[in-house]
């Protein structure tokens, strides 16, 4: 499977590539530049994400955006999720 970042979270595409996982932003899939001052708005990143058949996931802290992807079936990660399931499992 393949990861992107939204352009609010542009940073943790290169750190996962460093550790060895198949993930870029979304700036640098649609744009072929990473960018992230050049805007995308959501509609366009959902209609990306969508012709790409559930090939890519899309990593986001944007709320509105991780509903697009559960309302159009595209595969998501939204990162206060993993967060919060983290802080849930660990011991205090």
């Amino acid at each position: 499977m393949k990861y992107v970042t939204d352009a609010n979270i542009s940073g943790l595409a290169k750190e996962l590539r460093s550790k060895g996982i198949d993930c870029e932003t979304v700036h640098k899939l649609m744009l072929m530049n990473e960018d992230s001052r050049i805007p995308v708005k959501d509609p366009a990143i959902i209609k990306f994400l969508t012709d790409q058949k559930n090939q890519i996931t899309l990593i986001t802290m944007d709320n509105e955006l991780s509903e697009y992807c559960k309302i159009f079936g595209i595969p998501w990660i939204r990162v206060q999720d993993l967060v919060a399931d983290h802080i849930k499992k660990t011991p205090r």
